[in-house]
């Protein structure tokens, strides 16, 4: 049974979360992904820490480098470039996240790499892309969603008849830019293998994938309502139901100080909603406007406050009305659906013994997806990469002693 990257070799110049996500995915497709690190980098390993006595490995690094192979080696060097380009001449693939131009100064970009193999695929994954005014500004999650205008989306509702109330956007608990960067680079490499194998001449070519674009093509909804303005005649001015203004999507507290989110966009199920509630009287008030729609929040949420969580789950588990409850992680870890979805799997550490990771959500139902392999140390494979380049060991201590390696 093969996987369907296998044979893929995919060589994974990135740091932090967004490329390692990527290459994480790659991984467990079957492909070869072989780490190219710099022990130096500071935030290599960063925490929290699976740790014994005084040895430690980061737990972050054992979810996200899972099926990799890791080489340490100082791309500064001479020796360590021609190391490099032995690798690049057996690669399809080649993912950095580094600011634009870095990549030249280090000699590993994509004009010189496509002149050693026509046919790589070079995915360069950074804040800003390649191009544009902000393209050597430093910048993380928080930045590409607050200038995109998703961030401006994530905070509370505006309160109808209530003056200078302050709106402040929340801080997301997930990195929509750099976890969506990472899927948006995926799609990007893979239809460009497609690619490459169709075209005659098997040329590769450069995937430039900027993660604010990626954030700002992932809001439809928000487009829609921005590009329709002035072209709806003015006769009714239209009302974005995902963003929490309207009472059947909205998230609601209860009597245990928990919550519940409903999202019972169709008529069918508010109704089922208003009838879990015992409050049919609001069955037709769901799209309420001004005053009588701030009634009708009071009214759904002073029903919510009336039973705890559980009672309520109890109650619309058998009600088809899109309501369910607010978990925090631990507690989703513990779901059932995401139990019977086998999204947790337990794994066997030769220092640390059973260890837990998140499994991969592609279900496969020929080739199964595994974690074949736990993350490796910076630098575990180097000498089983070097010598599949064909390198001797004395040539390998050699690159030992002078910091090639």
């Amino acid at each position: 049974m093969s996987l369907p990257l296998e044979g893929i070799v995919v060589i994974d110049l990135a740091r932090m979360l967004p490329g390692p996500y990527a290459s994480m995915i790659l991984a467990d497709l079957g492909a070869e992904v072989i780490r190219v690190e710099d022990p130096r980098y500071p935030y290599g390993s960063p925490p929290p820490f699976f740790q014994k006595g005084r040895y430690r490995e980061s737990a972050f690094n054992s979810v996200i480098m899972r099926n990799k192979k890791s080489i340490a080696l100082n791309l500064k060097k001479e020796e360590a470039q021609e190391i490099f380009y032995k690798l690049v001449e057996r690669a399809d693939i080649i993912l950095e996240t580094f600011r634009p131009k870095v990549t030249e100064k280090l000699k590993v970009d994509y004009d010189t790499l496509s002149k050693i193999n026509k046919s790589i695929i070079y995915c360069s994954l950074t804040g800003y892309g390649q191009d544009g005014p902000y393209e050597q500004l430093a910048g993380h999650d928080l930045n590409y969603i607050g200038i995109c205008g998703m961030l401006d989306l994530n905070k509370e509702r505006e309160l109808v008849g209530e003056k200078n109330q302050e709106r402040k956007p929340v801080l997301p608990g997930v990195q929509a830019a750099d976890v969506g960067g990472g899927l948006v680079s995926i799609i990007g490499i893979l239809g460009a293998l497609i690619e490459r194998d169709k075209n005659p001449n098997k040329e590769g070519q450069h995937v430039d994938i900027s993660m604010t674009d990626c954030v700002f093509s992932f809001m439809p909804m928000a487009a829609a309502f921005q590009f329709s303005k002035g072209l709806n005649d003015g006769m009714i001015k239209p009302r974005n139901p995902l963003h929490g203004e309207i009472p059947f999507y909205s998230i609601y507290k209860t009597k245990d100080n928990k919550y519940l989110t409903v999202g019972a966009i169709e008529l069918k199920f508010w109704r089922g909603v208003c009838t879990g509630l015992g409050r049919e009287d609001l069955i037709t008030k769901g799209n309420a406007l001004g005053d009588e729609k701030e009634e009708v929040f009071r009214e759904v949420q002073k029903e919510f406050l009336k039973k705890t969580q559980e009672e309520w789950m109890e109650i619309f588990s058998k009600i088809d009305s899109c309501v369910m409850p607010v978990k925090n992680f631990s507690e989703a870890c513990e779901d059932p659906q995401i139990k019977a979805r086998n999204m947790i799997v337990e794994l066997h550490h030769p220092k640390f013994g059973k260890i837990h990771n998140v499994n991969s959500p592609i279900k496969y139902s020929r080739t199964p997806l595994t974690i074949r392999n736990l993350a490796p140390n910076i630098g575990q494979n180097s000498n089983e990469i070097l010598h599949w380049l064909n390198y001797t060991p004395e040539e390998i201590e050699g690159f030992k002693k002078r910091g090639v390696i």
